[in-house]
């Protein structure tokens, strides 16, 4: 008699070994009276009749779940044997992972354990070459995380209860001093779960006694002790619980996109391990809509599914049909992730101006803000009037940081002028973002004009410039025909003073004076000019001659 386990209430079932307990506790040997043989025989026509009506609707079950005509829907099911109890009696013992700094230590360990297995009469092991040759037929390199699909086949296609596994952590001579480490696990065929596991790591100095006596000279000696106390913890029969599984179990499930946006559909694809049969019908669900699959080579079944319109994860379960009729589900196999947000990013740039002429650059630097995965980016810069300069382009995570010196797609050096540095991103589901920043190329000065008006005995400068102009640092000097300096003013940022003015005085001759203007922008181009007081003198007026006269613009500035 099987179990039957089901997602619904009313397809509960009862199990052979009620009956069982039922004879066993209602005993005439041991209950006596008329009466107690009345109850025993109504409990065991209880069962029965259970037992039928269990029987029934199994058959209903798999009806449904063979034409879906009814409007009764129900779970996919999956029909397993009774478990049982059975003793591990044979192992494999499969390839160790060498993390040591010695390449033969897999070998000589392997080798070490083998011999421990077989002077301890413990468990059958299985040959070398028929572990090796499953290992190659299947393509298994990394016996460490080998997975529990593996492992059940590894049971029927070499017959043992068990596989063995294991890690070297260390096989080495630091200084004067051995270390030897194993980690060990032993796995059920029947489940791929894990029924023992245990570690050790010894260093030569574990064994020493007074004035160093006894301590162990050999690596190998050590490994050879590790190997026995760790193989000393073993039971002598390990007993797990058989768990019935069908005749063919799922290797992969690939629903292609995985993550995309809502509406369309998404191909699945299907491939079966057969170990006794192959599935005569498969179908997918997700949700309560049913999805038939084809049938494309052996144990490979393809189809497609819709994605639903809501956002999230939704879990695809498989259930196929075996030769004889009965069905086997698989449940959250596979899965449609729907994703209609775009991500969110944010770009922070170093510098909104620089000079090319001068080995300046940007750098930038973007941000994803969103919790999500960045499937492909890629850059642009445009000058003032859209055209592309310079693009790029990957894939995977967004960079953490983009550097632009200035250089076209050509590699040469772009004129002065703004450009626009845009990041786009996109994540798997096709959702895109966009961020910009604006950027100034400039190599050339700052553009000052510098006014200079007379009034009585005060010299007034005043300075034009675009408020755009990106002044970083000024100064305005007076100094006499010596070079000293009369009058100094300087400042920071980018405002120069809108008028400078300097009373000339009596102590100083102003035929003698001249004045210098310096201003450096932000990208480091510098801006100066030098003039003297006695240039004002060329025009037709004579300097006499404006005394008292006010808002005198000279031509020579």
């Amino acid at each position: 008699m099987r179990l039957l386990l089901k997602k619904y209430k009313g397809l509960s079932s009862v199990p052979a070994k009620a009956v069982l307990n039922i004879g066993l506790w209602s005993s005439p040997l041991l209950l006596k009276g008329f009466a107690v043989s009345i109850v025993l025989a109504v409990a065991l026509l209880v069962t029965v009749s259970v037992m039928a009506e269990d029987t029934s609707k199994h058959t209903n079950t798999s009806r449904l779940l063979e034409n879906d005509t009814n409007d009764t829907k129900l779970a996919p099911v999956r029909v397993v044997a009774p478990s049982e109890v059975v003793s591990l009696s044979s192992l494999a013992i499969l390839p160790l992972e060498n993390l040591s700094d010695n390449p033969l230590a897999a070998t000589m360990m392997t080798d070490y354990l083998k011999n421990e297995f077989r002077d301890r009469g413990l468990y059958n092991i299985a040959k070398t070459k028929d572990v090796n040759r499953f290992l190659a037929r299947r393509r298994i390199r990394y016996t460490g995380a080998i997975t529990r699909i593996a492992v059940r086949e590894m049971g029927k296609v070499l017959g043992v209860d068990g596989v063995f596994i294991g890690t070297i952590n260390y096989y080495s001579i630091v200084g004067d001093t051995l270390i030897v480490g194993l980690n060990c696990r032993m796995l059920s065929v029947s489940d791929g779960r894990i029924v023992w596991a245990d570690n050790i790591t010894y260093t030569s100095k574990d064994f020493e006694g007074v004035l160093g006596l006894g301590s162990v000279k050999s690596i190998d000696a050590l490994a050879s002790m590790v190997v026995k106390d760790l193989i000393g913890s073993l039971k002598d029969r390990f007993f797990v619980r058989d768990s019935y599984y069908g005749p063919f179990d799922i290797e992969r499930v690939i629903t292609y996109p995985v993550m995309g946006q809502s509406g369309g559909t998404r191909d699945i694809n299907v491939r079966f391990l057969n170990l006794t049969d192959e599935p005569t019908r498969v179908t997918a669900f997700m949700g309560t809509t049913e999805y038939e699959l084809k049938r494309v080579s052996f144990g490979t079944y393809e189809g497609a599914v819709d994605a639903p319109e809501a956002e999230g994860i939704h879990l695809i379960d498989v259930v196929a049909v075996a030769s004889d009729s009965k069905s086997y589900a698989f449940s959250a196999v596979g899965k449609v992730v729907v994703d209609d947000t775009p991500p969110v990013i944010s770009m922070y740039a170093s510098r909104d101006v620089f000079s090319t002429k001068k080995r300046g650059f940007v750098v930038f630097e973007p941000k994803l803000i969103s919790f999500e995965e960045i499937d492909e980016w890629d850059v642009s810069i445009t000058d003032s009037e859209g055209v592309v300069v310079r693009s790029d382009r990957g894939y995977g995570r967004m960079p953490v940081r983009l550097v632009w010196k200035g250089t076209s797609s050509t590699r040469s050096l772009v004129k002065d002028g703004s450009y626009t540095f845009t990041l786009q991103v996109k994540d798997p589901s096709g959702n895109v973002a966009k961020v910009s920043n604006v950027v100034m190329v400039k190599n050339s000065p700052p553009a000052i004009d510098v006014d200079v008006d007379i009034v009585e005995d005060t010299v007034l400068f005043s300075f034009n410039y675009s408020p755009d102009e990106p002044i970083e640092s000024w100064s305005i000097a007076i100094v006499d025909r010596g070079g000293n300096i009369i009058k100094m003013l300087s400042g920071e940022g980018r405002t120069l003073p809108e008028r400078f003015e300097y009373p000339i005085g009596k102590d100083y001759d102003v035929k003698k004076l001249s004045f210098k203007v310096e201003a450096k922008d932000v990208a480091g181009n510098k801006f100066e000019m030098i003039k003297t007081i006695p240039s004002l003198f060329a025009n037709k007026t004579p300097f006499a001659g404006l005394k008292g006269v006010q808002n005198v613009i000279w031509d020579d500035f």
